[in-house]
Formats: C-alpha cells, sequence, structure tokens
C-alpha cells in the first residue's frame, strides 16, 4: 500500500470513530517510514517502566521502581506483525523481540490477568496462575477450560508444560528481582515471550494504574488505555486535591502480619504508604527513599497508642483476634477501627477483588481512604474495598 493511500485509510478510521488500533492485525504490505503506531502510551507517574515509538517498533524498558534495590533493565523490542525487525544493537543490543499484537495471552499474576480483561482481551487469555480469580469473565475463561491454570506466582516456576501447550503470543510473570528471574528466563529460553510484572513495587497509585500501558502495548490498545487512564487521573487529581487541603492528617497504620509472630509487614515507599498520604493522612513509617516495606514490631505500634486513627490491612486472617495477639490493646481495634479490602470477595473461590481491580481503579481505592478519614468530604460513600472487622459497639458507626 502506498503512503499516500495508508494514511488516508487511517484518517478515515479516526474521523469514524473506531476505538480499534490501526495495527490490530499483520501489515501486510509494509511502507518504510510509515508510523504504525499513531496512538502512543501518555505516561506521567510510572518508574518501573518506559515505553518509546519508532514506526514500526516499540521499545520496552521494565527496572525496579525503587531506587534502593538493583540497578537491572529488561528491554524487550515490540515489532509490528508484517514488518522488519530493527538490528539489535546500541540500546537495544540484548533485547527480546515479540511480535504484536498479541493474539493470546498468559500470565500467573492476577494484575495483568485484569489489565487484558479492562481492555477487552479477556477472550484473548489462554493461561491464568490458579483458580482464585474474582473477575467473573477471566474466571468463566478457566471453568469452560479456555485456559490453562499455570500455577501462581508465589508458589514458584510455572508449570512450563501447559505453558508450552497453549504457547501465549505473550506471558506476564510476576517478578520480585530482575536480577533473579529464574522463571522469566527460563521461559525465554523455551520460546516464550515472557515479560516481567512488577507493578506491586510502584510509589504511588497512579504509577501502578499506569502499568495498564504495559499490557495495551502488546494489544495495540495504548488509545484504550489513555483513555480509561485519564478518567481515572483526572478524579484522582480532584479528590487528592480536596482531601490534602485538610487541616488535620489522621494518623493509618496500615500492616500485615510478618513472619515472625510479634513483627509486622508496613508499607515504607510503595503505593500504599503514598495513598493515605493522597487521601489527606499520614502513615508512620513512609520514606520515599526507602524500601517497599519494613518490618516492625508490636510494641513499635503500640507505641502510637491513642493517635492511630484506624489500621488497615489486606490480610484475611486478621479477622480472628488471636492473628492480631498483643494489637488488641490499641484503642483504634477496641473501637472497631481496624479495616481489610476486602469488600468485594468470594471467599469460596480464595478469590478478592482488591488484587485485580485495585491497582487500576486508583481513584476508587482513594475515595475509600478520604472516606474513612475526611468522612464529611464524601458524604454517603458507599466503600468499594474498605470494611470494618472485629466490629464491636463503640466507635464504628461513623466507620462503615
Amino acid at each position: 500500500m502506498q503512503p499516500t493511500l495508508l494514511l488516508l485509510v487511517v484518517s478515515q478510521a479516526f474521523a469514524q470513530g473506531e476505538s480499534t488500533s490501526l495495527s490490530s492485525e499483520c501489515v501486510d504490505d509494509y511502507v518504510e517510514g510509515f508510523d504504525y503506531f499513531p496512538e502512543k502510551a501518555q505516561l506521567d507517574h510510572a518508574l518501573g517502566f518506559q515505553l518509546t515509538y519508532h514506526l514500526n517498533y516499540k521499545v520496552l524498558t521494565v527496572q525496579s521502581p525503587l531506587a534502593t534495590t538493583e540497578d537491572v533493565a529488561d528491554v524487550m523490542v515490540l515489532v509490528q506483525c508484517g514488518t522488519p525487525a530493527p538490528s539489535l544493537e546500541g540500546e537495544i543490543a540484548n533485547a527480546t523481540v515479540i511480535t504484536v499484537p498479541a493474539k493470546s495471552i498468559g500470565s500467573n499474576d492476577d494484575l495483568a490477568l485484569n489489565r487484558a480483561r479492562t481492555l477487552g482481551a479477556t477472550d484473548r487469555i489462554v493461561a491464568v496462575g490458579g483458580s482464585g480469580i474474582y473477575a467473573t469473565e477471566v474466571r468463566q475463561r478457566w471453568e469452560s477450560e479456555a485456559a490453562v491454570a499455570i500455577g501462581e506466582s508465589f508458589h514458584g516456576q510455572p508449570d512450563y508444560e501447559k505453558l508450552l501447550a497453549v504457547a501465549p503470543d505473550v506471558l506476564f510473570l510476576s517478578s520480585a528481582s530482575l536480577a533473579r528471574a529464574e522463571s522469566l528466563h527460563r521461559a525465554r529460553s523455551l520460546g516464550l515471550s515472557a515479560v516481567p510484572s512488577m507493578s506491586w513495587m510502584e510509589p504511588t497509585a497512579l504509577g501502578q494504574a499506569e502499568w495498564l500501558q504495559v499490557v495495551a502495548a502488546f494489544l495495540n490498545e495504548e488509545s484504550r488505555a489513555n483513555s480509561i487512564l485519564a478518567t481515572i487521573k483526572d478524579r484522582y487529581q480532584e479528590l487528592s486535591s480536596l482531601a490534602q487541603a485538610q487541616t488535620s492528617t489522621p494518623l493509618v497504620v496500615w500492616l500485615d502480619p510478618a513472619t515472625q509472630r510479634g513483627q509486622w509487614v508496613v508499607p515504607e515507599s510503595n503505593w500504599l504508604a503514598t495513598i493515605i498520604t493522597d487521601a489527606g493522612g499520614r502513615t508512620p513509617w513512609t520514606n520515599s527513599q526507602g524500601a517497599a516495606t519494613r518490618i516492625v514490631t508490636t510494641e513499635q505500634i503500640l507505641g502510637l497508642s491513642g493517635d492511630v486513627r484506624a489500621l488497615v490491612t489486606t490480610t484475611v486472617s486478621m479477622r480472628e483476634p488471636r492473628t492480631i495477639g498483643g494489637l488488641m490493646a490499641l484503642p483504634a481495634i477496641r473501637d472497631s477501627r481496624l479495616f481489610d479490602v476486602h469488600r468485594r470477595s468470594r471467599p469460596e473461590h480464595n478469590a478478592y477483588d482488591w488484587y485485580e481491580s485495585a491497582v487500576i481503579e486508583a481513584d476508587k481505592v482513594l475515595e475509600d481512604f478520604i472516606a474513612l478519614l475526611h468522612p464529611d468530604l464524601l458524604p454517603g460513600h458507599e466503600f468499594r474495598h474498605l470494611r470494618p472487622i472485629l466490629v464491636g459497639t463503640e466507635g464504628s458507626e461513623s466507620l462503615q
């Protein structure tokens, strides 16, 4: 196809308001010098990846969002199907080459699967981590055997035999470290197009939300992702400005039990810490230059005593007093101000929406925390994720 004619086709597509990408299929007649990705990802907050565009290919670079971890980057070249791959030299000398758009998706990371669902690509999912899936459409893929279970990320290596049987065009693997990403390297050595997924380390909620663009890049759906994220960002900024204008900054302890009894994992520089600040609150151990989390003792938390407005946990077992242990002495717990984030859950399936949609819907998460800390700002708000646990008779009515 000649450049002029191709440009005319593109113009007509945009004039008609088509939501599908120009490059949703393979290119039949490659035109050198033509931009096959007219819609670029609009990124403002993510620190864990960069995405650049080069006419017929994109360069996706993933690295740890935290400055305190290893200085290692993973580079991928996403080449539009039907066009030539670039010479792998210079900054992309050791890059992994992956053809886009992906027609099939696999992942042991629920976050990546929900991003695919959000982008309208549920029917492309052929491999999931396990059966603990909250999103109905994605769970139906597994129940109907349209998608195989390859093993949840926290259980170690995925089932490579199942992966090779379905051979997804792109495979998102949960990663905590690029320097020690055994499953990523193993999958690639088997010919699978594996991509590290480590958005949980992002220091801001909007940074984590922008990882929607990582999945979108493999689907050529950046335009759709831009539209979704623009709505979320605008609402988030509006809410945050409203909350941070308040004179009070209530103290919130976000914690989960550590391996050793009497110790707790608390956020230090990840998005869980900063979303409290954005909601007009504060956390005791926030450190923008620190690690994602740190370990503190029961005694350290008890030292905060009556200053604690609320405690929040992601651990389901915190509904049991024996898990809380010595923290039962805190006035906030005695007054029913302990919350978890699992209002939207299906315990019978071990499925919790917090691990799927919360990382995208940053604005809705922020609404919950503003309603918790500054209820007068959002009168009548119904919590989407937060729910009080160990509810007693004192001090809980205004927080439920």
